[in-house]
């Protein structure tokens, strides 16, 4: 086992990686706990047929092809732990940016993000903007990071293009900007932010007051105030108080349309809104219903194809320890309606996959 400094320590991100993994949250998630991957936005330049990218949060980052996969496929490409020093491997989310740069996010980690260059197997570089319990990755057009934090305090970490820290420090880089989350307290869930291609990051938060999707303007000098916000009784997004309605976000840039995940027992669902979607806006879609494969499961990530708009979804029993399956939804799916593919990795059965990506990186 490798040093591991901070707050954690070896034993601590041991005992806590052994608990999440394991038993479940301390003290347990809160009943109903059940988002996901993010879009890449922009598409990196295309390097061949587009492949959907899954984070395992004990083992590598895997990919399959996006077309045609279904039932047992296995991955054509990994990013395995690099090994390096001061660093822990736990990948929960996975993101593109439009260099077909991958970044794999570790929750339990002092080195928080690893970033690897198309068609290489060791990260290029590795960067700490914030953490622990970092749940979240995304990067916009301009090569900006957003690191969604939360143990401590609910927010984003925004990193500079270009990012790399060293392993003296921990590769510690400075945060050119932090953003607060009003959530409800600390809802470690995968998944929970995407970027668009007007320059926002999006924020998928939990609340007792009722769930919200937030955008703030992206870079180093927005403000701390979202600019949109969708919320309300008509938007179906739920809520997390008694029991947690937890969700998923992801924009797509073939479709100008938001896609929010939300886990909500027999009601899971895929809610579609209008890429200008505000306010208490309702749907302009929901997939949802016992044919979709979505009833009774968990979403831990959510991705689109920039070839054709297909949605990409992984759902499983239960967040951690527990086989998984991507549902593959036309671009224009609706109500009770089954995907038109679903598979799952046939020698892992995804039991570890968390968050999702789509890129045509390899």
């Amino acid at each position: 086992m490798r040093a591991v400094s901070g707050r954690w320590g070896v034993a601590g991100a041991l005992a806590a990686l052994a608990i999440v993994v394991g038993t479940g949250w301390p003290g347990g998630f809160p009943a109903g706990v059940a988002t996901a991957g993010v879009f890449a936005s922009p598409t990196p330049s295309p390097t061949g047929p587009e492949l959907v990218y899954v984070a395992n949060v004990r083992g590598p980052v895997t990919a399959y092809p996006a077309a045609g996969s279904t039932g047992a496929v296995s991955p054509v490409r990994r990013l395995a732990d690099p090994g390096d020093p001061n660093t822990y491997w736990g990948p929960w989310g996975i993101a593109f940016d439009n260099r077909g740069n991958a970044y794999a996010q570790s929750f339990l980690s002092d080195a928080t993000t690893f970033v690897y260059p198309p068609g290489a197997t060791t990260p290029s570089r590795i960067f700490r903007v914030a953490g622990p319990d970092s749940r979240a990755v995304a990067v916009d057009t301009a090569g900006y990071a957003y690191v969604a934090t939360g143990q401590a305090e609910a927010g984003i970490s925004v990193a500079a293009p270009g990012a790399s820290g060293v392993a003296a420090n921990v590769y510690t880089v400075p945060a050119v900007r932090q953003i607060p989350l009003d959530e409800t307290g600390f809802y470690p869930w995968p998944g929970v932010l995407t970027t668009d291609t007007s320059g926002h990051v999006i924020a998928a938060v939990a609340r007792s007051t009722g769930n919200a999707v937030e955008f703030f303007s992206g870079g180093s000098s927005g403000g701390a105030t979202p600019v949109r916000v969708i919320a309300g009784p008509h938007t179906g997004l739920g809520s997390c108080s008694s029991t947690c309605d937890h969700i998923s976000v992801a924009y797509s840039a073939f479709t100008g349309r938001l896609y929010v995940a939300v886990s909500q027992g027999q009601q899971t669902r895929i809610n579609v809104y209008a890429g200008t979607a505000s306010g208490d806006a309702a749907p302009v879609r929901v997939i949802s219903g016992p044919a979709t494969g979505l009833a009774g499961k968990v979403v831990t990530g959510i991705a689109g194809s920039q070839a054709d708009g297909t949605i990409y979804v992984l759902t499983k029993a239960a967040l951690f320890d527990s086989p998984g399956s991507i549902l593959a939804f036309d671009r224009l799916a609706g109500g009770n309606t089954p995907p038109r593919r679903t598979f799952t990795d046939g020698g892992t059965g995804l039991r570890d996959g968390l968050g999702i990506a789509v890129s045509s990186a390899r």
